[in-house]
């Protein structure tokens, strides 16, 4: 312990200067992120100019501290200085990471926590877990892959030339095939595939971090990180969506039993099936209704798979996830799949038979509050704090939500109401434009503490006060249909037919 902290003492003399960078840039993170708790109260205090600056200078500003503390005792090659002193590598491994902890960690923590206090956020109370869990995700998504790259370079031209090299590919790869770099959308559930990375630098950074400190065979550490990284894109990329549900569905707040919730084919709006032949490939959509769902719950459709079987036996499968803006709430569902125009044209003027599951995410406890104009953020429950502000001219009305370190899984609505009388009341209620994530985890990864989603009115009508409506995200289960006997040549339509 001794030996540690005599290393650790001679790093902070010797980085003084960039310890003093990477806590003024901490403070300004610091000061900027309170003031902008102010902004619907005094315009001037959103400093998004400001805001944005400190936000690239942040890690920049760790990263450089990271690698300069880590490089001053180089453990690539064998002429280093240090090596001739008598160091235990567990001291040196431990004089390290408290440094990091002390210049990183720790006036990360207290930032965190001054902004918290700002919005009118409980740091210490209820969003202590989301507090802790950040400083989690800051370890693995900041720090830990910059020190074990720095474990592994000699100074910052080959540490610069370890991180660009990565990028460079994935760039060349998202040109070349988009679709393997970006995996494709995963609604609610894209945190599973997040984690997967996660925990692939949690388990590789730490093991190069030993093993280069206890044995500086740089060769092997290099061969161990470039494994750690493919296996990390295989495992984002290779998991499909559907065991990402599964996932979420073990997870779910509430367990939901097999009767509730059905889905089955429309036969009242048998109408709205379509066959829109879109060049070589074919458009269908089937009207689907989901029933038998309990009192004060609703269901938002996330993705579906669906099978085509033609009387010869012969089948077409797809698995889609449903965009946020096209998966309403609500019975009444149109399922949309773009099936290939030879298996179609094989099979439109037969009775087809379609099977498939409907992935849905049950909601339900709603809860309403009140929001006044005013100076102050009213507290939401679930949510954190909410405030209404009226613009200059008294046509334009803000209403702002802050929740700490993410926004929870709700969906959300919001409504100006223009009276409140006893009997009745006129709203105007703005579409719910954020995606959600069902994650488990009390934070998301980022560096602000402060997750927020707003909405803008512009009328002429004097609304009293705003109104938040929430619904949480209950259960997530699956329900599979099953129609028979159609034929898809019935519902075919051309290009030119299709209304707008």
């Amino acid at each position: 312990m001794r030996q540690t902290l005599h290393i650790f003492k001679k790093d902070v003399r010797h980085l003084w200067f960039e310890i003093a960078v990477a806590i003024t840039v901490v403070a300004a993170f610091t000061f900027t992120g309170a003031r902008r708790a102010l902004w619907l109260v005094d315009p001037v205090t959103n400093r998004t100019a400001a805001w944005t600056m400190v936000l690239i200078l942040l890690p920049l500003a760790w990263w450089t501290l990271i690698a300069r503390v880590i490089h001053d005792e180089a453990l690539t090659g064998d002429r280093q200085f240090w090596i001739t002193r008598p160091y235990s590598w567990k001291s040196l491994l431990g004089a390290k990471a408290l440094f990091i902890l002390a210049f990183i960690n720790l006036p990360m923590l207290i930032a965190d926590v001054v902004i918290l206090r700002a919005y009118g956020l409980r740091p210490l109370g209820a969003e202590l877990p989301g507090l802790l869990w950040s400083q989690v995700l800051l370890a693995i998504v900041f720090v830990l892959p910059i020190a074990a790259l720095s474990t592994l370079t000699a100074g910052f031209v080959q540490l610069t030339f370890a991180i660009l090299t990565p990028c460079v590919i994935a760039l060349v790869v998202a040109i070349v095939a988009p679709e393997v770099v970006l995996g494709g959308f995963w609604g609610g559930t894209d945190w599973v595939r997040t984690y997967c990375l996660f925990l692939a630098i949690s388990v590789a950074a730490p093991a190069i971090l030993f093993w280069q400190y206890s044995t500086r065979r740089t060769a092997a550490g290099r061969v161990l990180a470039v494994a750690a990284a493919i296996l990390a894109v295989l495992g984002m990329t290779l998991i499909p969506w559907s065991a990402a549900f599964k996932i979420q569905s073990w997870l779910s707040k509430q367990k939901v039993e097999q009767p509730v919730a059905r889905v089955d084919f429309d036969s009242r709006s048998k109408w709205l099936t379509r066959a829109v032949i879109e060049g070589d490939r074919v458009r269908v959509e089937l009207p689907l209704n989901v029933t038998a769902l309990p009192t004060g719950m609703s269901a938002k459709p996330e993705g579906f798979s669906i099978q085509l079987q033609a009387p010869d036996g012969t089948m077409w499968h797809t698995d889609q996830v449903l965009p946020g803006y096209a998966s309403n709430m609500g019975q009444e569902f149109s399922l949309q799949v773009t099936v290939d125009g030879a298996f179609y044209r094989k099979v439109k003027d037969e009775p087809t038979r379609v099977r498939g599951s409907l992935y849905l995410t049950v909601f339900g406890n709603r809860g309403t509050t009140l929001v006044p104009f005013g100076d102050r953020s009213v507290p939401v429950p679930r949510i954190g704090v909410c405030a209404a502000s009226r613009g200059a001219n008294r046509q334009s009305y803000f209403l702002i939500c802050s929740s700490a370190f993410r926004f929870p899984p709700l969906l959300v609505s919001y409504s100006f109401i223009q009276s409140a009388k006893e009997t009745s009341q006129y709203a105007w209620t703005s579409p719910q434009p954020r995606s959600i994530s069902y994650s488990p985890f009390p934070a998301e990864p980022g560096i602000s503490p402060i997750s927020q989603d707003f909405t803008l009115a512009t009328m002429r009508e004097a609304f009293s006060e705003g109104r938040v409506d929430a619904v949480e995200a209950l259960a997530h289960i699956r329900r599979s249909f099953e129609i028979d006997n159609l034929r898809l040549g019935d519902f075919e339509v051309r290009p030119a037919l299709v209304s707008p």
